[in-house]
């Protein structure tokens, strides 16, 4: 047994699996192929050689850096008008141990896992190997951010590459934020340890995500970030207000900003509670920057991480046709990695989310196939509190299961905290238990904390129904009137407003909510979709699906 260093490529056919299962002779041609024509004579090339090969994939392995990469580009150039052919390569320096039946090390895991990050037709490489080649080159290369490997300990940061035919002006690398020191008010150090407490804080926070890279500004290196984040805290008597604004360097132009204010006589709650929304609020301008990004590529042509900010772009549009198209997203995302558990558990959401806007169960192999599809995103992600989150809100929603659900936002509780939709699931659960003021007040946390998220009609009509349960009709008459304002084409908060209406001896102003509402469609609509409830208020899912009358 030996080991060397070396430049490890891997080699995968996008799509493999679904041309065996059309024709099997076709996709033995196709790798046939591949192997005498489009990827192995360009490999002897640039030097290289085949270690092995698994039907639909290859490891190939260089001496030399430069030449790793040059074949990679080659390849995927020489194949970006091909018909049949779409490959995903990853390129890695690392060590390898070898004896006479096989080869091993993290080398070999970490290269095989950054070739499932690569786009279709596309390229990605790591940092380490990123470092390695010159100047020219590396700049070809875009940053895709930093990515949870499966099994490997450490945060990798990746490089992406795609033919330069196929780049648009508007793709690029993935929004860069570097976060600058908070300015504090009044200028003493128990204030200064405050706002340098809260910025750390949210650093971190924000780093979880993907699509985003986070830099601190207090950092020695030049930093070359897109995006500026300046912050300031000020503290007077009780109360604490923390400003923070994101800034375009390149125009010095603020792009948004925020205020959050907040009692201070618990200082620890008063960071929490701050940090709590400027996270979720960051969140959404985040994903709102990683979709603009991708706006002129095909879905065909995205990665996995890709499709995910494609389709979390497309969820916010809170619409049946939107979450359609996330669902169509992620089938793609989850062919081209079954393992990818927030792939599996976003997948799995719209499913939760269509059905609902349909006001139909999911039944049959269906439901079979998605529970153990979010046990596998369990596995898989053990660490994101939207896959626990996901499977929290399957089990309420789906499996009528209160004691699973409660596991799952206890875990993403303890995951993240500061999670806002944990608020939406601890609602759903006492909603199921009939305890609609604990509803009522979980939904309104969610609905203050939540001022800026598209899904606030959403979160009102949910809100609105809890309180029609709990017999506050003036509160759920409101609730509908500030969604329906929201979303004027959505009849199902007609249809809500009318049913308080009627229970505050509004007659008239009930019928004309009604018949407004049947001038609407009455299609399915994701805004008022089918909510949870006690067995003694199943009535009321009669009176609000899109097509009662």
């Amino acid at each position: 047994m030996h080991s060397r260093l070396t430049t490890l490529m891997f080699v995968d056919l996008v799509g493999y699996s679904a041309m065996m299962s059309r024709d099997q002779e076709a996709a033995i041609k196709v790798v046939r192929s591949l192997k005498s024509q489009h990827l192995e004579p360009v490999v002897d090339e640039h030097a290289g050689s085949v270690i092995k090969r698994m039907g639909d994939g290859w490891i190939i392995e260089f001496a030399s850096i430069g030449n790793a990469v040059e074949c990679a580009m080659q390849v995927q150039t020489g194949l970006y008008e091909h018909r049949d052919i779409k490959l995903r390569i990853g390129c890695h320096i690392g060590e390898i141990v070898e004896d006479e039946d096989d080869f091993y090390g993290a080398g070999v895991n970490i290269a095989q896992r950054i070739q499932t990050e690569a786009p279709p037709g596309g390229i990605m490489i790591s940092e380490d190997l990123c470092r390695q080649l010159s100047q020219d080159k590396r700049d070809e290369f875009q940053d895709a951010g930093t990515f949870n490997l499966k099994n490997i300990s450490q945060p990798v940061r990746l490089y992406q590459w795609r033919p330069t035919l196929e780049i648009s002006r508007s793709w690029g690398e993935v929004p860069s934020i570097v976060v600058q020191s908070f300015e504090f008010a009044p200028n003493d150090l128990d204030t200064g340890a405050v706002s340098g407490d809260l910025r750390d804080q949210l650093i971190v926070r924000m780093s979880r995500r993907k699509g985003v890279s986070i830099f601190d500004g207090q950092s020695k290196e030049e930093i070359d970030a897109v995006y500026e984040l300046r912050g300031r805290l000020r503290l007077a008597g009780d109360r604490g207000r923390l400003t923070l604004t994101l800034i375009l360097r390149e125009e010095s132009r603020p792009v948004w900003s925020a205020t959050y204010e907040e009692n201070t006589a618990d200082i620890f709650e008063f960071c929490d509670n701050v940090l709590e929304l400027a996270e979720g609020d960051l969140r959404l301008q985040t994903n709102a920057f990683d979709g603009d990004r991708l706006s002129g590529l095909a879905d065909e042509k995205l990665s996995v991480s890709e499709l995910r900010a494609r389709a979390a772009n497309e969820y916010y549009k809170v619409t049946t046709e939107s979450w359609t198209h996330g669902l169509s997203l992620m089938e793609r995302a989850v062919a081209l990695d079954p393992l990818d558990g927030v792939s599996l558990a976003m997948r799995i959401e719209a499913h939760i989310m269509l059905h609902g806007a349909r006001y139909e169960d999911i039944e049959g192999d269906l439901r079979h196939e998605l529970a153990a599809s979010l046990d596998t995103a369990v596995i898989q992600s053990p660490q994101s509190d939207y896959v626990f989150w996901t499977r929290g809100l399957f089990r309420i929603t789906v499996e009528d299961d209160v004691l699973g659900a409660k596991a799952d936002l206890g875990r993403c509780m303890a995951i993240n905290s500061a999670y806002l939709d944990n608020y939406e699931l601890e609602a759903h659960i006492a909603m199921r238990e009939g305890n609609y003021i604990a509803a009522d007040a979980a939904f309104s946390r969610l609905v203050e904390r939540g001022t800026q998220n598209p899904l606030q009609p959403y979160r009102m009509f949910l809100r609105g129904v809890a309180r029609f349960c709990a017999e506050d009709y003036h509160g759920s008459e409101r609730d509908a009137a500030l969604a329906s304002d929201l979303r004027p084409n959505e009849a199902g908060l007609l249809k809500l407003r009318a049913l308080a209406l009627k229970e505050l001896n509004q007659p008239e102003q009930a019928e004309q909510c009604l018949a407004a509402a049947d001038r609407l469609s009455h299609g399915p609509m994701t805004t008022t979709r089918r909510p949870v409830l006690a067995p003694q208020h199943s009535w009321l899912l009669e009176k609000l699906r899109p097509d009662s009358l």
